[in-house]
């Protein structure tokens, strides 16, 4: 069996700067970069460097946007499973502070406007897990998602794992409550896990979303660590001290290990502890993802334990 990733791949264009502008400010960018992105293959970059089975369900458009990603996903060996010649796919501008720190503008692209046949012709019969970004839970893409999920035959026998990130307060209500009573695996941002429970107390935000998921709720703390809940345990585990170089998909591979851990039987803290420790070396890169030898030098004799 394998996991589907659902999601988007774009281009990432990152911009080293000392600080963000203040409005109507200007300020000299140090270095950039042009790498391909998105929270979707982000994620299946990791379950790839772990060699764990899986399918990468992203949109891939035409236009200039989507020749860069179209090279990349031919480098890395995957099929493109979405065409649309209709539309190129977006981009977003990643802007890295000196401390590590991100912000991201998204411009979006095919991979936002998700279309009910695009869905229809995927055998579920084949994945006992399947992944899902929030930037692709926002607007009509998310309504076509959800009637999409819902209608799988044996959707009580698969894992799903949902990782809202910043859309979670944007994602119109109906859709979000509709995906969190599907019993998603949650994994989300001590920010975003705030904002969305409206709760400034991480330990009641945490079992708030507990109570709308029913499953295993997962809150990544950055340099803290997770902190995790399954209506029972209260678990706090910290990460080692990392040199930040950007924090660009260090939550997408988390999650990628939590995936991959949690599918080849691993207790709930030995998967944290390793994610954590992927998302440390992650953070220390400049980029979201890392190449597959560079992984294997620092994971080889991990990612099978």
């Amino acid at each position: 069996m394998k996991t589907l990733v659902i999601g988007s791949a774009i281009v990432d264009i990152m911009m080293q700067l000392d600080r963000l502008p203040k409005s109507g400010e200007d300020v000299l960018c140090d270095s950039t970069k042009t790498v391909v992105g998105g929270c979707a293959f982000n994620v299946a970059n990791t379950l790839k460097n772990l060699d764990f089975d899986h399918d990468l369900c992203v949109p891939l458009g035409k236009g200039p946007f989507s020749d860069i990603i179209r090279k990349e996903l031919n480098k890395k060996g995957y099929d493109p499973m979405i065409e649309e010649n209709k539309e190129d796919n977006g981009y977003c501008l990643s802007l890295i502070e000196s401390n590590g720190e991100r912000t991201f503008i998204t411009v979006e692209g095919a991979e936002s406007h998700f279309k009910k046949k695009w869905l229809g012709n995927i055998n579920t019969d084949k994945y006992d897990s399947i992944y899902i970004s929030g930037y692709q839970l926002y607007g009509d893409s998310g309504k076509v998602i959800l009637d999409w999920i819902k209608s799988i035959p044996d959707l009580d026998q698969k894992r799903i794992f949902i990782a809202p990130g910043p859309m979670i307060t944007k994602i119109e209500s109906e859709t979000m409550e509709a995906m969190l009573s599907l019993n998603p695996i949650l994994h989300i941002n001590e920010l975003e896990a705030k904002s969305y429970t409206k709760n400034g107390n991480l330990e009641d935000a945490i079992k708030d979303l507990y109570e709308k998921s029913r499953n295993l709720v997962f809150i990544t703390l950055g340099k803290d660590g997770t902190l995790f809940y399954d209506g029972k345990k209260l678990l706090h585990i910290n990460s080692n001290e990392a040199n930040v170089i950007d924090t660009v998909g260090a939550g997408d591979s988390h999650i990628g290990a939590i995936i991959a851990s949690l599918s080849r039987g691993k207790k709930v803290e030995d998967a944290i502890l390793f994610a954590n420790e992927v998302a440390e070396v992650i953070v220390g890169i400049s980029g979201p993802i890392m190449d597959y030898d560079d992984f294997q030098e620092k994971f080889g004799g991990l990612k099978d334990e």
